[in-house]
């Protein structure tokens, strides 16, 4: 596997908040996918937010990939988005259970055995 040097970063990336077993258990991503999240998942988080600047033509098209402007072409860029997606789906699940909220009132529980 090939990767876009400029986006190899010094360290590993993990996200233990969304993926506390790893990119590679989550059933999410493939194996390569996996790797190329682990190896450059810094660089391509700081290109998304927009703390490290562009270096090369690559890492533009990059930034106009993760704003929607084309569509994904690369392996990198294409792992991006499937790790955007996974987040998009895992907040999804989320939040239809911790927006419910019960609006039952405690006197319906209260028992009149006294």
């Amino acid at each position: 596997m090939q990767i876009m040097a400029s986006l190899v970063a010094n360290k590993r990336f993990f996200d233990d908040t969304h993926f506390p077993y790893g990119f590679r258990r989550s059933g999410d991503f493939t194996l390569k996918q996996a790797e190329l999240l682990e190896a450059c998942g810094h660089k391509m988080l700081a290109l998304e937010q927009g703390h490290h600047q562009p270096e090369s033509d690559d890492e533009q098209h990059f930034i106009r990939v993760c704003r929607g402007e084309c569509p994904a072409q690369t392996l990198e860029e294409k792992t991006w988005v499937v790790y955007r997606e996974a987040l998009i789906r895992k907040g999804r699940v989320l939040n239809l259970f911790t927006s419910y909220h019960a609006d039952v009132e405690e006197e319906e529980y209260e028992s009149d055995d006294d």
